[in-house]
Order: structure tokens, then sequence, then C-alpha cells
């Protein structure tokens, strides 16, 4: 078993594994396979984006990704985490924290000013709030989310 970048090449089979994050959660409804490894692909041959995934043989077990951008009107570089997923028979394990620090040592070699780490409300919700604690975050936003029908959405 290994840590490492992926590469666009490997996009499909860390695509398998975002799809089951998408469908862990209430709040991510539709997972579009093909525009996953388009939109990444983008993003890695940028430079902007990164993906580190736990790779047990052709399997991957866990990844995270995320991208770098400047913030709105600052303009320092970024790091945000777009998502960190485990499957369950690797979580608990030193490796996925292991994925949390590559992320990070990537987010410092690229220059960024901090980091921004997502936290799904209903996705273990006090593990995932605790371990951010321990290092160093503050809680700075909490989104609102409400799904609109078709018949409630204003045509311009």
């Amino acid at each position: 078993m290994e840590i490492r970048q992926a590469t666009t090449s490997e996009l499909e089979a860390v695509a398998d594994l975002a799809g089951e994050f998408y469908s862990s959660t209430r709040f991510l409804r539709v997972f579009d396979k093909a525009r996953f490894v388009q939109l990444w692909t983008g993003f890695i041959e940028a430079g902007t984006g990164v993906i580190f995934a736990i790779y047990d043989g052709d399997k991957v077990g866990g990844a995270i990704a995320g991208i770098m951008y400047p913030e709105a009107y600052s303009g320092e570089d970024i790091a945000q985490e777009f998502f960190w997923f485990i499957r369950s028979d690797y979580r608990g394990t030193i490796r996925s924290i292991k994925l949390y620090h590559e992320f990070e040592r990537w987010a410092r070699e690229k220059g960024a000013s901090e980091v921004r780490m997502c936290h799904l409300m209903d996705s273990m919700p006090e593990v995932v709030s605790s371990f951010y604690d321990r290092l160093g975050y503050a809680a700075a936003e909490v989104v609102y989310v409400k799904a609109l029908d078709a018949s409630s959405r204003m045509v311009a």
C-alpha cells in the first residue's frame, strides 16, 4: 500500500471513489464521472489541483483532492479541499491522516496563505470537527442549503 499523488491516467479509478463519496451524503446529489475526470484533468494539468490517494494495488482506498485559487479580494492563494473520503475498510488508519498531511504539504509548497477544509454535516460531523480543532482550524462559515424544485425556479 502506498500514498501518492494521482496522475491524470488514474482519474477513472479515483472517480469511482468520488462517486462513493457523493452517494454517502444527502447533500451531494448528482455525480457525473466523465465530468469529474475532465475537471480534474484540467486542474492537474494546470498545476492548480491535486489528488493524493491511498493505492492498494489497483484499488483506491481513499483520496483527498483540492485546488489552489486566489482569494477574491486579497488575491492571496488559498488551498481548498474539494473532497476527502476513505473507504470504510481503510478508515481508522494512519494512512487517512497521512493523506491530509500530504495535501497540507502541497499547499505549503505551492505558497498558499491558508488551507480551507470542508465539513459535511451528515458525514461524521463530531469526528471531523474534533480532528480539525486538534489541527488548529477555526470554523469560519456555515453554508445552508435549500433544494429548489423546478416549479419554484425563477426564469430571467
